[in-house]
């Protein structure tokens, strides 16, 4: 009887450290948005727009994202706001395609 009472306790112990581990991502998640890159070559934009400098090159399985989820659009090309230091403001915009949420 104690040792199914402890090995009770240890496995509630462990699925809870589990269940924290697979948790954490979400609360990053509700801190802002990350995405992956999923193009084989993706331009990081000035501005949401498929006229604007492209600042910088993302590759397939690069992770990136920002603090806010914000979306823009321009006709019919869809954009996410991602973080970098390559951006006059600091914000720099992918195309949706480019890109699945983490």
């Amino acid at each position: 009887m104690r040792m199914t009472r402890l090995t009770t306790t240890v496995l509630a112990t462990a699925l809870g450290f589990a269940g924290a581990l697979a948790t954490a991502p979400g609360a990053s998640a509700a801190a802002g948005c990350q995405y992956k890159v999923v193009w084989p070559t993706a331009g990081v934009y000035e501005n949401p727009n498929p006229n604007s400098v492209v600042v910088k090159t993302k590759y397939a399985g690069d992770i990136v994202g920002a603090s806010t989820c914000e979306g823009a659009s321009y006709n019919e090309y869809g954009y996410v706001l991602v973080t970098t230091d390559a951006a006059a403001d600091g914000r720099g915009w992918m195309r949706e395609g480019a890109v699945v949420p983490v």
